[in-house]
C-alpha cells in the first residue's frame, strides 16, 4: 500500500509541476520509468550550443548531484551510485544507464546543462519497486496449491456424479419406451408406484382381520 500510495503521488507531481522555461534546451527522456530492484534504467540527456558538461542532479527526494560528465574528462559519479552507472555518446547527447537499482534510487531527476548559464529538463520520476525473492515465490506456491487443490477435486467430483445421474435416468426412460413400443403381449408394459407407508398421505392401519 505504501509503495502504491508513493507511485500515485510522483504520478500526480509529473503532472501538475510545470517544466522550467528553458527545458526546450535540454531534452530529456523518459518523463517516468517504474522498474524493479536489481533491473536498470535509461535516461538521455540531449541538448544545443556550447556546454561544458553534463549534470544529473537528484531533485526529490534530497538535492544532490548524481553524475558531471564532460567529454574527454573523466565522469564524476557520485558514491551512493559508485559501480552503478555506466555512460553512452557525448555531453551533447549522452544517455546515462543506472544498473542495479535499489529502493533508496526512487526519487526525480533531471539533466543540467552546464554552460555560463545552466538549463535543465524536464525531470524524469523513477520508481522502484520491491522484487520478491525466489524464496517468496516458492513460499506462496504451496499455499496455492493447498487451497485450489481441494475445491477442484471437490467440484470435479460434484460434476462428475451429476453427470452420471443425468445419463443414468436419460437411458433408464428410453429402456423403459423402447419396452412398452416393442408390442411384445407377453411382456407386460408395467409401471410400478411405491405404495409404501412412507409415501401415503393417509395413515397406515393395520388390517384387523388378518
Amino acid at each position: 500500500m505504501a509503495q502504491q500510495a508513493l507511485l500515485a503521488l510522483l504520478l500526480t507531481l509529473v503532472r501538475i509541476l510545470p517544466g522550467p522555461l528553458d527545458a526546450q534546451e535540454v531534452h530529456q527522456t523518459p518523463r517516468i520509468v517504474i522498474a524493479s530492484e536489481g533491473d536498470s534504467i535509461n535516461i538521455t540527456c540531449s541538448t544545443r550550443g556550447h556546454l561544458e558538461g553534463i549534470l544529473l542532479k537528484r531533485i526529490w527526494p534530497l538535492d544532490s548531484n548524481v553524475i558531471y560528465f564532460e567529454d574527454g574528462q573523466e565522469p564524476t559519479v557520485d558514491r551512493t551510485f559508485s559501480g552503478r552507472i555506466d555512460f553512452s555518446g557525448s555531453q551533447k547527447n549522452l544517455t546515462i544507464t543506472m544498473r542495479l537499482l535499489q529502493l533508496g534510487d526512487t526519487g526525480a531527476y533531471t539533466c543540467e546543462a552546464v554552460r555560463k548559464v545552466s538549463v535543465r529538463g524536464l525531470s524524469t520520476t523513477v520508481v522502484v519497486k520491491e522484487k520478491l525473492s525466489q524464496e517468496a515465490y516458492r513460499s506462496q506456491e504451496p499455499l496455492q496449491t493447498s487451497v485450489f487443490l481441494p475445491a477442484a477435486i471437490a467440484v470435479g467430483f460434484f460434476l462428475t456424479g451429476l453427470i452420471l445421474g443425468v445419463l443414468c435416468s436419460m437411458v433408464r426412460k428410453t429402456q423403459i419406451k423402447k419396452l412398452c413400443a416393442s408390442g411384445n403381449k407377453d411382456i407386460p408394459c408395467v409401471v410400478y408406484e411405491d405404495m409404501s407407508c412412507s409415501n401415503r398421505k393417509t395413515p397406515c392401519v393395520p388390517n384387523q382381520y388378518q
